[in-house]
């Protein structure tokens, strides 16, 4: 009878529902619960354990923020990523590509971000109206994390770089298919073929250069 009645006492009752409220969550998750309701109750002190599991954790996420500083291109230069978007970050990451070099292609450092290449490569209309697509999409993606280009933006570069064709414009926007999807009302946006395609073509604009 005695442990019955220890076991009925608001205290372990306490424990048991505050284990099964926290049992479910990741640690970082339990301590912030735990400190809140610690905050709320105005308790100050914090045992050991949670002043060190506090400690690791402050710790573990100072070398994450620093992992990621250093896996950022030219992390040393931020002047350079300013105003790129942090999707099109970790898409140049993955393409191995920085912004000093892109800076020769596109107008980085400033508040919309576009296609500033002197030339695009390409025999035909065509073929340069479907590599001004890729680039023109990808310089929206630079500033705004999402590939896409509207129909104005896509025939106002297209006539700079002499690669629109009026009268083939549906033609070619339907052989284009794979790489890009979207409509002249809708605006067009890359395909993830399509982010590959922009990614191959920038680096092969950009080892001509070199």
């Amino acid at each position: 009878m005695a442990n019955k009645k220890v076991e009925d006492t608001p205290e372990i009752d306490a424990y048991r529902t505050v284990y099964l409220a926290l049992k479910s969550l990741d640690p970082p998750a339990q301590l912030r619960v735990l400190r809140y309701s610690a905050e709320m109750l105005g308790l100050k002190s914090e045992s050991p354990g949670a002043s060190g599991r506090a400690s690791s954790d402050q710790e573990e996420n100072q070398s994450s923020d620093s992992t990621a500083s250093a896996s950022t291109p030219d992390a040393q230069t931020s002047d350079d990523i300013e105003g790129i978007n942090a999707v099109a970050l970790k898409w140049m990451r993955r393409s191995n590509l920085n912004p000093k070099s892109l800076q020769t292609l596109f107008s980085l450092g400033i508040d919309e971000i576009d296609l500033v290449a002197k030339s695009v490569p390409g025999t035909s209309k065509r073929e340069r109206m479907r590599n001004v697509l890729l680039l023109k999409a990808i310089a929206a993606y630079l500033g705004t994390g999402a590939a896409r280009v509207t129909y104005e933006q896509l025939k106002e570069a297209s006539l700079h770089y002499n690669a629109y064709d009026a009268n083939n414009f549906a033609a070619h926007i339907k052989s284009f298919a794979p790489d890009v999807g979207g409509t002249k009302e809708s605006g067009f946006t890359l395909t993830a073929r399509g982010l590959t395609a922009a990614t191959d073509l920038i680096k092969e604009m950009l080892a001509s250069k070199s």
